[in-house]
């Protein structure tokens, strides 16, 4: 096995253990899980994909980040509907930084259609992704005890450093975009996760 597809490897298997421990934390209750959070997350997952796929060098194992992050949000928005069905308190509510994040996702792909330049659209949707996780890290700031599995988060975080070198082999810029917003992203949630259990 060469590195490459060890590393490729790595980062799928930390991005889907990371899902399923989730969704078994969701259905035992010991987490709270908001459907449209994770709705917004999918979108902004599957613009990515989408946006990549255009490029004439897209390869699913280079960008395996966003390929895998796609695996990894669909398991879980599955996992968070099927909790919230079963117990019989499904509720959809966008909030304002949501909704502008998910109007701004359709700018994006109008955006695209008219000018055709994927780089440029995939960019545009990283910012917006970024945007987004201002919505879970104002959730971590504002609850006296947080109910986010650090285990999730951490492996995302050992997910997405393993998806660096495949990146970095075959000098895939969007790889490296979506790295250069998905790990500090995810390092602030840890901090903040990390700071309301010492706390608590």
């Amino acid at each position: 096995m060469s590195l490459y597809v060890l590393f490729v490897a790595t980062s799928a298997t930390f991005l889907v253990l990371s899902a399923l421990d989730y969704v078994r934390r969701a259905i035992r209750g010991e987490t709270s899980p908001v459907p449209a959070t994770w709705i917004l997350m999918m979108a902004m997952m599957l613009l990515s994909l989408w946006m990549y796929l255009q490029s004439p060098k897209s390869s699913l194992a280079s960008n395996i980040g966003v390929t895998a992050g796609v695996v990894n949000v669909g398991i879980i928005l599955i996992g968070v509907m099927y909790t919230n069905i079963r117990q019989k308190r499904l509720r959809i509510t966008f909030g304002r930084t949501q909704r502008t994040c998910l109007l701004s996702g359709v700018a994006i792909y109008l955006l695209w259609l008219i000018t055709k330049k994927p780089l440029l659209s995939y960019t545009l949707v990283q910012l917006i992704a970024v945007a987004a996780y201002v919505a879970t890290v104002q959730k971590l700031r504002k609850s006296k005890q947080s109910t986010e599995p650090i285990f999730l988060w951490v492996a995302a975080l050992l997910g997405s450093l393993a998806a660096i070198y495949p990146a970095w082999v075959k000098h895939d810029v969007f790889a490296c975009i979506y790295l250069a917003r998905a790990i500090p992203s995810t390092i602030v949630i840890l901090v903040l996760i990390s700071k309301g259990r010492r706390f608590n």
